[in-house]
């Protein structure tokens, strides 16, 4: 057997193999760090990809702030006098520097691409609290900036004060920088999740960030009944070619008309939209959207269709791949009890190109529409749906069988899950299935053991479930033992928790 040397291989080839590897894949990427030089340099420019990723509260980790202080020991002049800074002396008394001046293997923040900003001060936060290292010092967090801004090229910035309000007051130091607007210059997706009074903190945010930004994600969050949309609309009105816009409203605040007005602009551009409000919206704002001719993903949340929208029956993106209506409202007033026709009608005029549809819509019998989709929609890749009723299943199995190329499903029931039903529902999932999830329903350990028992899917990936509380039930060296006797290499089980109970997750290699 011959046993090949990748070691050396040519710079370009190692990157083309590597952009193949998931920046999450820590495992395979430390692993590489150990061949050679080479190899080492192009995974921590990986590694360093995108250092602030989101972390399990508590196993946070702040061990990457220490290499950036590192950087910042051996790459900038002592500006205190001829004495070491108190921040040096702290960081030379925890042994992590010898005493001769070395500098760092790496430029580290010339290969941050993604910023979430609210990770990194959670981060700095928890390097404060720690006593062992004792480093409670307020500048640490703007040496840390200032080491990215000064250094780094972000193309991804995340900010989060919804779940983070404390972190708020340091935006509008941080934005004030000049240096700042270098290290935005080529930014090209925009994360913001915002409560209102958080608007004037980032107004200082426009004046740094380009007008390239690809992808735009906003959520707003108040209990205010006066919001100033300017910040949103001069955000939009900043930028040339959005790609992908997604809004999420929960002030009840109805900003969602400017928007797409301003978002007019972009028609030409647009691939990805997803809008999601708890409001009503007229027929006329459906207009705007009739040259939205590159559309490819379109998802609706938490909207009232109610009356009869018949723009739905005459507007078609001829590029449109992927559709959602989740949480919706879609009545008529002439059949309270149905989806409306121009909602249905509108899912026939693009179910040819469809490869996602989600169907969540809410309060409705949703048995004909579940029909239509069975007849129509033949290329699926996902479907997502939510029923009341068990006879709703005969159509969804046939949607199943009509699309040979569906790989994952997602089950909104709410009728009472019997074993029987579990069972017939595993033998009637395609063995092409990759990813299942079971939405509302809660299931216990005989109910999990039949499911699993009964499925014929040759590469079972993912499983998720809400997950019935019981004493003492460890669910997991069942699923060893099912997962072995079916071929599957269980990956984990995560037990999290979810709106009202906890849910399950299962995955496999």
């Amino acid at each position: 057997m011959v046993v090949q040397d990748f070691s050396h291989i040519p710079n370009e080839c190692l990157q083309e193999i590597l952009k193949h590897i998931d920046e999450n894949d820590t495992k395979t990427l430390y692993s590489s760090l150990l061949v050679n030089r080479l190899w080492c340099l192009n995974s921590v420019s990986i590694l360093w990809k995108n250092p602030f990723k989101i972390q399990k509260k508590e196993k946070i980790s702040y061990k990457i702030l220490l290499t950036l202080l590192s950087y910042y020991y051996y790459n900038n002049k002592d500006n205190e006098g001829e004495e070491e800074g108190p921040i040096k002396k702290s960081l030379k008394e925890l042994n992590i520097y010898n005493n001769k001046k070395m500098s760092t293997i790496f430029d580290y923040p010339y290969f941050i691409k993604k910023l979430d900003l609210t990770n990194m001060l959670q981060m700095i936060f928890y390097l404060n609290e720690d006593k062992d290292i004792n480093l409670n010092n307020s500048s640490i967090y703007q040496i840390i900036w200032n080491t990215i801004i000064f250094n780094s090229n972000i193309e991804t910035l995340i900010i989060n004060t919804v779940d983070y309000p404390k972190f708020s007051k340091y935006f509008k130091l941080f934005f004030k920088i000049p240096e700042t607007k270098k290290c935005f210059s080529k930014l090209k997706s925009l994360t913001l999740r915002l409560k209102s009074q958080d608007f004037l903190f980032l107004s200082g945010l426009i004046e740094c960030i380009n007008d390239q930004i690809k992808d735009l994600e906003l959520e707003l969050q108040s209990k205010s009944t006066h919001i100033n949309s300017n910040f949103i609309i001069n955000l939009i009105n900043l930028q040339k070619n959005f790609e992908s816009f997604r809004y999420k409203d929960n002030s009840g605040i109805l900003l969602i008309y400017p928007i797409i007005l301003k978002l007019k602009d972009h028609s030409h551009s647009i691939e990805r939209l997803f809008l999601e409000q708890r409001c009503n919206i007229d027929v006329n704002l459906f207009s705007n959207f009739e040259n939205f001719s590159n559309l490819q993903e379109l998802s609706f949340r938490n909207f009232d269709f109610g009356g009869n929208h018949e723009i739905f029956t005459i507007i078609k993106f001829p590029k449109l791949k992927s559709l959602s209506f989740d949480w919706i409202t879609s009545r008529t007033q002439q059949h309270l009890a149905y989806v409306s026709e121009p909602m249905i009608k509108f899912i026939q005029n693009h179910a040819v190109n469809l490869e996602h549809l989600s169907m969540k819509v809410v309060d409705v019998i949703m048995r004909d529409t579940f029909k239509m989709i069975s007849i129509c929609c033949s290329n699926l890749k996902s479907f997502s749906c939510f029923t009341t009723d068990q006879n709703d299943m005969i159509f969804i199995y046939s949607i199943f069988k009509n699309n040979p190329h569906l790989k994952s499903i997602d089950l909104c029931i709410m009728f009472p899950i019997r074993n029987s039903n579990l069972s017939v529902l595993a033998k009637e999932i395609p063995e092409s299935i990759n990813n299942i999830a079971i939405g509302y329903s809660t299931l216990g350990k005989v109910n999990i053991s039949i499911f699993l028992r009964n499925l014929k899917c040759d590469k079972l990936k993912s499983f998720k479930f809400n997950w019935q509380s019981q004493k003492n039930v460890d669910i997991t060296e069942m699923i060893k033992e099912i997962s072995k006797d079916k071929g599957w290499t269980l990956k984990g089980c995560e037990l999290g928790p979810a709106q009202y109970q906890l849910t399950y997750t299962i995955t496999w290699e």
